[in-house]
Order: C-alpha cells, then sequence, then structure tokens
C-alpha cells in the first residue's frame, strides 16, 4: 500500500503552466468566430508564451 498526499496544484506544476495559457491574451478571443486552423494556432500560441518562471510559480 503506497500513501498518496491529497490533491494539491502546488505539487502539480503542469496545473500552473495550464493557469498560464488560460489567462493569456490568445486564449480570450471568441473560440466560436474562429475556423479549426485559427483555433488551432491560437492554442499553438498560447502554449509557445509559457515561460518556465510560469510554471514554477
Amino acid at each position: 500500500c503506497e500513501f498518496l498526499p491529497p490533491y494539491s496544484p502546488d505539487f502539480n506544476l503542469i496545473q500552473l503552466a495550464f493557469l498560464a495559457m488560460k489567462n493569456g491574451d490568445y486564449t480570450r478571443l471568441a473560440m466560436t468566430e474562429l475556423s479549426d486552423e485559427e483555433i488551432y494556432i491560437s492554442l499553438l500560441r498560447a502554449l509557445y508564451i509559457i515561460t518556465p518562471m510560469d510554471i514554477f510559480g
């Protein structure tokens, strides 16, 4: 049996990356007005603006 601590975003660094991506300018676009290709490009841009400092807080 293995003991696991309770869930905490502090221990899950990917949550900080997702937060930075959600707060980026590129994700504030109205996605319903964009084509599938434009949505994909917007998400890629949001992904690439995340820095290591965003991930580590």
